[in-house]
């Protein structure tokens, strides 16, 4: 009878074999694939998010070429190019991106093995702007990053002034060094690195749609004072002192003295001359104590500290300097003019003796010098140009605001002082109006990005089905259906997965009842056929798979994704080692739950033995 028992339990103990292995492999699916907290195991021991940053985020830049075609755009871009990288991880950082994959694992992975109907990723993004204007911020005060990068505005602005065909006003003209060195007193680096933090505090919560609204102010009163030192210093040169004189005052003298201009024998004053003599009569030395109140009254009618700008120039006591002077030129050109004349015939000196005047000199009396002929006609030159100079040059110079604002780069119809008063006046500043006006159409797609940070980003079942409907977005596609039957396929062998254990373990213990006449020796029989199994299971997932299906697993994904260049093949290196190594800790957690259940099954047949030896010995006795 016992035989028959024993040729049965051994089929019995076959069919336990079997169907424990498919139970282990099973549960440890269960506990691996299906299980989210697996692959976020996995991506850690890969150190995925570190390689992230440290080796694909280098490669995708250096692919995009950062930094290195031609154009302004890459010039910017060259001395940030070393901390984009840095910006990034600031931004977001290895522990918020595991974060983030870590919820999508933990969401997706239970909806894909049917034990949830619905999941919903959200990654919200608003502390990530934040994040991202201080990581700008940082980065800016890199000693190797924003002077560069200020450096290179400065020259870019003064070569535009330079090269443009308005450029600098006349009585500011200078070279582009020259015009560098201005602009950098002023708008000073410490002033714009201040400004350019102030407009990322600005733009991050409206941006992140904290805020509707922005308004940038730009603080200009150091760069207005800075600006008045710079044009007080450039007009104090001597080539403004000559254009100030060639193109404002010559006119104006002109204008006045036209009277004087012409004289008896073909005598004239040209505009040089004029221009020449009012010079010596207004030297430099004059003129440079004149413009620092001249910039300084203009200034302050720009910043609103008076109301009108009427810059009055004192000219009287430079009147009799500029009659003098003007005297004689014209003495010397009537000298010359006295000498060239021809000699006097007889008949025309009796003329002219009769009535000696300029007007009647038609020739020049034999023997008779030019001073010796001044002193008969009682000329003085001098004394013709004083009354005029009198009556035609006003005690004040006085320059209108439309006269200041052309000396400033303006024209007849810009009047440059006084838009730049109203600038100051209102302030500078910039709104989101201003920004908006500036993209143009690309207004539409930075509110896309506003609300896309503001709401975050969600990802959830419906919008998986709706991909994966053939065009469709109820989830009636080919794919879904398929999908959706996968899905409840695995939510029924999870369910069943806790009780299917049962069918091994009544096997054994059928083994066990029909091998064994007592409990000891069941013991023995039952725990055999466990450890039988336990070797069994640990050849099959140790040497036979190590020999067999590893060289061939691990060939067919490096063949799979070793066909890649650039950032792909960097990241199919990676997840080659990610799936080897899963694959690793799956057929690792086999063995070692075989080597446990084959001590189990040791410890057991132990304990039967022990039991067997007392039956035994209570036999005996």
């Amino acid at each position: 009878m016992i035989r028959l028992r024993r040729a049965i339990a051994i089929p019995l103990a076959g069919i336990f074999i079997i169907l424990s292995l498919l139970v282990l492999l099973a549960f440890r699916v269960n506990a691996t694939v299906g299980n989210p907290d697996f692959y976020s195991e996995q991506l850690q021991q890969a150190d995925v998010y570190s390689f992230i940053y440290d080796a694909v985020l280098p490669e995708v830049m250096e692919e995009a070429g950062i930094g290195e075609e031609d154009g302004e755009a890459s010039t910017i871009m060259a001395p940030l190019k070393p901390h984009l990288a840095t910006v990034v991880r600031q931004t977001l950082p290895p522990e918020w991106l595991q974060s983030q994959v870590e919820h999508a694992v933990n969401e997706v992975v239970p909806y894909v093995w049917g034990e949830t109907d619905t999941f919903r990723i959200d990654i919200q993004l608003q502390d990530r702007a934040e994040a991202a204007g201080e990581a700008i911020k940082n980065v800016l005060q890199q000693e190797d990053v924003f002077p560069v990068l200020y450096g290179q505005l400065i020259a870019s602005i003064a070569d535009e002034v330079a090269s443009a065909e308005e450029g600098v006003p006349a009585m500011l003209a200078a070279s582009e060094e020259e015009i560098e060195l201005m602009l950098r007193r002023v708008l000073p680096e410490d002033w714009l690195l201040e400004q350019i933090g102030r407009a990322v505090d600005e733009a991050v919560p409206y941006l992140s749609k904290e805020r509707e609204h922005f308004a940038l102010e730009v603080e200009i009163s150091r760069p207005l004072d800075e600006l008045e030192e710079v044009l007080a210093d450039s007009l104090s040169g001597q080539e403004a002192y000559d254009r100030l004189f060639m193109e404002m005052l010559a006119p104006a003298l002109q204008a006045n003295l036209e009277e004087i201009t012409y004289f008896p024998i073909d005598v004239e004053l040209t505009e040089e001359e004029i221009i020449a003599v009012a010079g010596e009569a207004i030297p430099l030395e004059v003129y440079q104590a004149l413009v620092h109140d001249l910039v300084g009254q203009v200034f302050a009618y720009i910043r609103g500290e008076q109301e009108d700008l009427e810059v009055t120039i004192s000219l009287a006591e430079h009147k009799p300097g500029i009659a003098v002077a003007l005297g004689q030129v014209v003495d010397e050109k009537i000298e010359a003019s006295f000498d060239s004349l021809p000699a006097c015939s007889g008949a025309q000196l009796l003329k002219l003796l009769s009535d000696p005047s300029l007007e009647n000199l038609l020739c020049r009396p034999a023997g008779i010098s030019y001073q010796e002929f001044k002193e008969l006609v009682n000329l003085e030159p001098g004394n013709l140009v004083q009354p005029v100079i009198e009556m035609g040059i006003p005690d004040e110079w006085i320059l209108t605001e439309a006269e200041l604002g052309r000396l400033f780069g303006g024209t007849a119809d810009d009047n440059v002082l006084a838009q730049t008063r109203g600038l100051v006046q209102e302030g500078l500043t910039f709104t989101e109006e201003d920004l908006q006006e500036a993209m143009g159409a690309d207004a539409a797609a930075l509110e896309d990005i506003r609300q896309m940070i503001a709401d975050g980003l969600t990802f959830t079942d419906q919008d998986l089905k709706q991909l994966m409907s053939d065009g469709g977005a109820d989830g009636s596609g080919e794919q879904m259906a398929v999908f959706e039957e996968l899905r409840s396929n695995l939510g029924v062998a999870k369910k069943w997965l806790n009780f299917i254990w049962l069918a091994p373990l009544l096997l054994l213990v059928a083994i066990g009842a029909l091998g064994g006449q007592r409990w000891s020796s069941r013991l023995i029989w039952a725990a055999a056929v466990l450890g039988v199994m336990a070797i069994i299971a640990y050849i099959i997932f140790g040497p036979v798979f190590s020999a067999t299906a590893q060289p061939e697993i691990d060939r067919t994904v490096t063949t799979e994704f070793g066909q890649t260049e650039g950032i792909a093949s960097l990241v199919a290196q990676k997840g080659v080692a990610v799936v080897q190594n899963a694959i690793g800790s799956f057929i690792s957690g086999l063995k070692n739950q075989a080597i446990a259940i084959a001590i189990a099954s040791v410890v057991l047949i132990g304990v039967g033995v022990v039991l067997h030896n007392w039956d035994r010995i209570r036999g005996n006795s």
